[in-house]
C-alpha cells in the first residue's frame, strides 16, 4: 500500500494538463501525472491531504470522477488476472463480514476477460472470502478497479468517498476543428523531417483520410489526391477539385485504380493490421516511391509495436526512418520506399 494517498482523476480529454494545473490549485503539494490512456490523472498527495473531501468543497473546471486507489498492481490479459486482483484487494484488509458492497471496474487495454467479466467474478469471490455482501442498490463500500493495459489501481472507499463532479468544459474547439487543423500539422511535419519532396505531378494515395487534414495539405502540393475513407470528408476539402474521396475501406481500393507516387496512412488501427495493409497495397505504388505510415501506440508496450510493423513492412518496402514528432506522444511515423 502506498504510504501517500492516491487518486485516480478522470478529466476531459485533451485538457489534461490544465485539469493538472486544476489540481495543483486545489492541493499544491501533489502530485500530479497523466495516464497513458487520455482523459485519466492519477495524483499522490500527503496522507494529511483529502482530495475527495476538497474536492466536495471547491468549485472546478475539469475534474470529474475521483476514486481513491490503495494500490497499484501489476496484471496479464490473462482471465487469471481477476483472482490476482481478488487476493491483493484481500490484502487490504477493508472489506469486513456483512459490509454490503459493489464492484466497479473500467478496463482500458487488450484483455481476455471484461469489465463485466470482473465485476461479476470478483463480487462473487470476496463475498465467498470476505463474508461481505453484494449489493448493487445500496452499498456500503465501492471496491475500485481500474485496469490500464498491465496495471490495475485498485482501492476500497466508503460510498460516500466516490466523487463525481460536473466537467464544465469539454472540447477546445469547434465540431470538425481540431482534427482536421491538427492533421494538417502532423503531415507538415512529417513532410518537413523526412524531406519528402511532393511534385505536382504527383497521384498520392490517402488512407484513412477523413476529415481531410492531410488531403487537404497533399493537395496543396500533388496533382491529385485519391482520399480513402468510409466517413465524410470536410466540406473544404471535399470540394477541392483535385480530390477524389473513395468512401470505403482500405481493404476495398479497387486494384485498377492506378499507380501512384505517394502513399500515405493515418488510419486508426493496431500497427500489425495498419501494416499489413500497406503491404496489400504496396502493388499500387510506383518502384522506389515513398510512403508514410502512422504507428498508433494502442498500448504502452511501443518498442513492440514499432518492430512488429516494421518487420511486417519489410516485405515490400526499404529504406525506413522512424521519427517520433512532436505533434503526438501517441503515435510515432514510418518514412519507407517501395522495395
Amino acid at each position: 500500500m502506498s504510504s501517500k494517498n492516491m487518486y485516480l482523476v478522470t478529466v476531459p480529454a485533451g485538457f489534461e494538463a490544465e485539469a493538472k494545473e486544476e489540481i495543483k490549485r486545489l492541493m499544491p503539494n501533489a502530485y500530479a501525472r497523466s495516464m497513458f490512456f487520455k482523459g485519466n490523472i492519477l495524483v499522490e498527495c500527503p496522507r494529511s491531504v483529502d482530495l475527495t473531501s476538497i474536492a466536495k468543497t471547491k468549485e472546478t473546471t475539469y475534474i470529474g470522477k475521483i476514486f481513491p486507489i490503495d494500490k497499484i498492481v501489476k496484471i496479464s490479459k490473462s482471465r487469471e488476472s481477476i483472482a490476482y486482483i481478488h487476493d491483493e484487494i484481500v490484502q487490504l484488509d477493508k472489506l469486513q463480514k456483512g459490509e454490503r458492497f459493489v464492484v466497479r471496474c473500467r478496463r482500458r487495454g487488450k484483455h481476455e476477460f471484461t469489465s463485466r467479466d470482473v465485476e461479476r467474478e470478483l463480487g462473487s469471490m470476496l463475498e465467498e472470502s470476505c463474508g461481505a455482501l453484494a449489493d448493487l442498490r445500496d452499498p456500503q463500500k465501492i471496491v475500485i478497479v481500474q485496469i490500464f493495459q498491465n496495471q490495475a489501481l485498485i482501492g476500497i472507499a466508503e460510498a460516500s468517498d466516490i466523487v463525481e463532479k460536473k466537467i464544465k468544459v469539454f472540447k477546445k474547439y469547434k465540431h470538425g476543428e481540431r482534427p482536421l487543423t491538427r492533421a494538417e500539422h502532423k503531415i507538415r511535419e512529417a513532410i518537413k523531417i523526412f524531406g519528402l519532396e511532393i511534385k505536382r505531378d504527383f497521384m498520392v494515395l490517402d488512407l484513412g483520410a477523413a476529415p481531410g487534414g492531410w488531403t487537404k495539405v497533399l493537395a496543396s502540393l500533388a496533382g491529385k489526391v485519391v482520399a480513402v475513407d468510409p466517413a465524410d470528408l470536410d466540406s473544404s476539402v471535399e470540394s477541392l477539385p483535385n480530390v477524389t474521396h473513395l468512401k470505403c475501406k482500405a481493404e476495398e481500393i479497387p486494384k485498377d485504380i492506378g499507380r501512384f507516387d505517394l502513399i500515405v496512412n493515418d488510419m486508426n488501427l493496431d500497427p500489425a493490421k495498419s501494416a499489413k495493409i500497406m503491404v496489400n497495397l504496396a502493388g499500387l505504388l510506383k518502384k522506389g516511391a515513398p510512403a508514410l505510415m502512422t504507428i498508433k501506440f494502442v498500448t504502452r508496450n511501443r518498442k513492440k509495436h514499432i518492430a512488429e510493423a516494421l518487420e511486417i513492412l519489410k516485405a515490400e518496402y526499404k529504406d525506413f526512418k522512424v521519427k517520433r514528432l512532436p505533434h503526438n506522444r501517441y503515435e510515432t511515423t514510418v518514412f519507407m520506399r517501395k522495395a
